[in-house]
């Protein structure tokens, strides 16, 4: 049976308390999360968050009562009540209310991911004891496309699927203008790896960001069962896109497919094929063996537990599953699955892959989170020592302070240099 749902003017779900009050009144589960709607009540002559862009969805502002200040940039626009302002993906904005009265404001995303934004703060002050400051939110914001910004994206990212043969098609989110960078996802899905993909992007970069089969409810790619079969998927991909001078970048899982298509690289160098990539940067990679550093099984993990193997600071990323929405929980169910069927036995690593690297003849970078507890860092040192290297003297190694798994999540502008070579 099709239900209404009626919320109340004392229901509803709080996430956010203090001079800035969220009441969340739809978070999507009665919309089909193609909506989701907030009430915020700013007080007095409160500022608002930092002034941001979102890449992935629409945010509405219709003004209740008061008067709200909205700034765009570097323009400010006082919206009295019975305003409505919105904002589509790819325009910074904040708002501040600078009047004398309470403002309130009714709330619009569409589609609704982002009310998950809101519970993860609440989750954060929850566990911290104090609000999420500085970079902890831009943390939380990369995690739903979102990013500090006070200037318009120079492209919005653009969703395709490129179809490789009949039964195979790959997804591909792009953005920005530059040279080609194919960044690579691990286990925890597109979303892992979205904000880097913008700051990439924000320094001169195109950047195609594809979602391996099985992902974010993609199909499996028929008769491409494990990481091999992935690398000649995207060594395709890219010949279908006719890109040459790739830089090819991926964490964990992603970093592993990134070494194997090093491997297919010098291959078809050697062969006198055509040349699509010229330089690896792997985060944290898993795929090879070290003996004596074996990889953490993170299907051994219990849920509200992976926060501790995977970042430095754990707590600033740890969610409560039973706290997700049933489809945010499903998707997540669903990446673990994939994710179980590319992992192989023995599991995540290739045995035969360390000594495959020995031909790759590419510069290659390898970045390690220091507080890595899914591979250490002697399986990172390792994993660089691996490679040939462009003059024969193996991988550039580099440890980035205060990361774990998952750098580009702890330290996104530093790992944004280091993947441009800065």
């Amino acid at each position: 049976m099709t239900r209404i749902a009626i919320v109340g003017p004392e229901d509803g779900e709080i996430t956010m308390t203090g001079p800035i009050r969220l009441r969340i009144l739809e978070d999507g589960s009665t919309t089909g999360h193609r909506l989701g709607l907030g009430e915020i009540v700013v007080a007095p002559h409160t500022p608002g968050p930092p002034q941001h862009r979102h890449a992935q969805h629409d945010e509405g502002f219709y003004v209740v009562r008061g008067t709200v200040r909205f700034t765009v940039g570097e323009e400010s626009h006082d919206a009295p009540a019975g305003s409505l302002v919105m904002v589509p993906p790819g325009a910074p904005h904040t708002f501040a209310n600078p009047g004398d009265e309470p403002a309130v404001i009714l709330n619009t995303f569409t589609p609704d991911l982002y009310v998950q934004y809101f519970r993860d703060l609440r989750a954060f002050a929850e566990e911290a004891g104090r609000p999420a400051q500085g970079d902890e939110i831009t943390e939380i914001m990369a995690r739903y496309h979102t990013e500090p910004a006070t200037t318009y994206a120079s492209e919005t990212p653009v969703t395709t699927d490129v179809r490789l043969d009949d039964d195979l098609a790959v997804r591909v989110e792009e953005r920005g203008a530059g040279r080609p960078v194919l960044l690579l996802h691990g286990g925890a899905g597109p979303a892992s790896v979205a904000g880097l993909a913008a700051l990439l992007a924000a320094r001169g970069a195109r950047v195609l960001t594809p979602v391996i089969p099985g992902f974010d409810g993609t199909p499996a790619a028929g008769g491409v069962t494990d990481v091999p079969g992935l690398a000649r998927t995207f060594r395709r991909l890219l010949g279908e896109l006719g890109l040459t001078g790739v830089l090819v970048a991926g964490n964990s899982v992603g970093g592993w497919i990134a070494a194997q298509m090093g491997v297919d690289e010098q291959a078809a160098r050697d062969a006198g094929e055509t040349s699509r990539v010229d330089r690896l940067v792997l985060l944290d990679a898993v795929g090879i063996t070290v003996d004596g550093h074996p990889i953490t099984d993170l299907s051994a993990i219990p849920p509200d537990k992976l926060a501790d193997y995977v970042f430095h600071s754990p707590d600033r990323f740890r969610t409560d599953p039973s706290l997700l929405p049933p489809e945010r929980l499903a998707a997540v169910q669903g990446n673990a699955a994939a994710l179980t069927g590319y992992a192989g036995d023995p599991y995540m690593h290739d045995p035969a892959l360390r000594a495959r690297l020995e031909s790759v003849r590419l510069p290659v970078r390898v970045v390690w989170g220091e507080s890595d507890g899914i591979a250490d860092l002697s399986y990172g040192r390792a994993f660089a020592a691996a490679f040939a290297g462009e003059n024969d003297e193996g991988a550039e190694f580099t440890v980035v302070r205060e990361a774990g798994h998952q750098p580009q999540l702890e330290q996104p502008d530093h790992v944004a240099d280091l993947v441009l070579g800065v």
